[in-house]
């Protein structure tokens, strides 16, 4: 079974996300996730909503350098911003993106809590059972 994976992101990034010129969310950390599991975008403040989902295609584990020699044209940052981010690691993930959706109307944060009381946007990831999620979206 597939997990549900959210993840912040910063409106401006989860913006070229959905735009279609990001390809690759950029991480420190690897998340716990394979090939088909569905990634939900909660974009940060000032926005505070979830925003839209996607499938995770690969995870890419690799060097700032690799990525950026491989893939800098679908990161959706510059090359000083992309360095700066990396600057005091040697680790960078890539996580690839395909199937990308943006919700008709966001869900703000309140609306999210009225559904899932306990949630708070995740530092990393947040990780969630796809058949909890269904069964707690119906009733």
């Amino acid at each position: 079974m597939s997990k549900v994976i959210v993840i912040s992101i910063k409106p401006e990034f989860a913006n070229l996300i959905f735009e279609g010129s990001k390809k690759i969310e950029l991480r420190k950390s690897s998340p716990d996730a394979q090939p088909g599991d569905l990634m939900i975008v909660y974009s940060t403040s000032p926005e505070m909503a979830v925003v839209g989902i996607c499938m995770i295609q690969e995870v890419i584990k690799s060097t700032p350098s690799e990525i950026w020699i491989n893939h800098s044209e679908v990161l959706g940052i510059d090359e000083k911003r992309f360095y700066e981010y990396y600057s005091e690691t040697n680790k960078a993930i890539g996580i690839v993106l395909s199937n990308v959706r943006r919700f008709k109307s966001k869900m703000p944060l309140k609306k999210v809590k009225e559904i899932f009381p306990s949630f708070s946007p995740p530092q990393t990831f947040k990780y969630f059972n796809r058949n909890y999620l269904m069964e707690s979206i119906k009733s």
